[in-house]
């Protein structure tokens, strides 16, 4: 049965909506809070030596930021998520992910506060017949306490 969240890590402003929002949901359902962190592969790089060391960064920089958000969720909601780091196409790897894992329910991402959806909702959404899941949309601008009031 599917009843998991399931948010993308980013370094984004508007991530802290749709990973409050998953959190609540999550807490509100009994469910697990998964987060997922895609890490882009090297490209263009002259030497295989220099690629390693690229992406070698780019996980250690996704498990860290990814750390901190767990250690928020924990702190204020008080359940542990699970931390999922993958490398390839971040629209790919979420597609691929989500009809791997059976258990999750949806997929959670909050929009951009300017006009721009941002760059995994605009991607995505040219691949909405592949979701196995509903993608739920957070509003960038939308304060904690209307998320309270929303579960």
């Amino acid at each position: 049965m599917r009843k998991d969240y399931l948010v993308i890590i980013d370094e984004t402003d508007e991530l802290k909506n749709a990973i409050y929002f998953a959190a609540i949901r999550s807490v509100a359902n009994n469910a697990n809070l998964i987060m997922l962190y895609v890490v882009r592969p090297a490209v263009n790089a002259e030497w295989a030596s220099v690629g390693n060391l690229i992406e070698q960064e780019e996980t250690s920089e996704g498990k860290k930021i990814s750390r901190l958000w767990s250690a928020v969720v924990e702190e204020k909601f008080k359940i542990k998520p699970q931390i999922i780091i993958k490398m390839g196409d971040k629209v790919d790897e979420i597609i691929k992910f989500l009809k791997e894992d059976k258990s999750i329910r949806f997929l959670i991402l909050a929009s951009s506060i300017d006009s721009d959806p941002g760059p995994i909702i605009k991607s995505l959404s040219k691949k909405m017949n592949d979701l196995p899941v509903p993608l739920v949309i957070i509003p960038g601008l939308i304060s904690e306490k209307e998320l309270d009031n929303l579960i």
